[in-house]
């Protein structure tokens, strides 16, 4: 993903720019070597970034993102989620407005917003096993009617864990 930055004053984009980085780097208690070993640069390279003095090519980008976890789109807008990059805050602020709308819509904005798609999917199917005892794989393989009894056994297990307060 290319960091494209448009900017009139490119004084103000750095220095916001920069704050993302500082404030990821150390809610990770990462060092600045650390993060500029991970990347592939020098730390000298890596503190000018987070010093406002210099900007990273947008092939630093995704290992940047990955090492701080924040988004791509986060570090080239300047501007994380959150300032305490909760991810408590994330879930229940995703949670709260999926009630409100339709699952096509949420899946159409989850697939547009996810960028590691297959570990997003492995993860899902994880806890699904985890949960459930089946994997979606599985669940496919049995067909068509007794994936409606699966769902019926889930919802009841939900349903059984909701009086017992779980």
């Amino acid at each position: 993903m290319a960091c494209i930055l448009m900017k009139k004053d490119s004084s103000m984009v750095i220095r916001v720019l920069k704050d993302v980085l500082k404030e990821a780097r150390e809610h990770k208690n990462l060092k600045q070597s650390e993060v500029a070993e991970y990347v592939g640069v020098t730390p000298q390279t890596y503190m000018k970034w987070e010093n406002g003095k210099n900007e990273p090519k947008a092939s630093n980008v995704k290992k940047l993102a990955e090492i701080l976890s924040v988004t791509e789109g986060e570090i080239c807008q300047g501007k994380t989620f959150s300032d305490s990059n909760d991810p408590l805050e994330f879930m229940q602020k995703v949670a709260s407005i999926k009630n409100y709308i339709d699952d096509v819509t949420f899946t159409s904005i989850l697939f547009n917003c996810v960028q590691d798609k297959a570990n997003f999917i492995s993860k899902l199917e994880a806890a699904m096993k985890k949960t459930h005892g089946f994997s979606a794989e599985e669940l496919n393989k049995i067909g068509g009617q007794t994936e409606d009894i699966a769902r019926d056994i889930v919802e009841a297990k939900n349903d059984h864990n909701d009086l017992l307060g779980r």
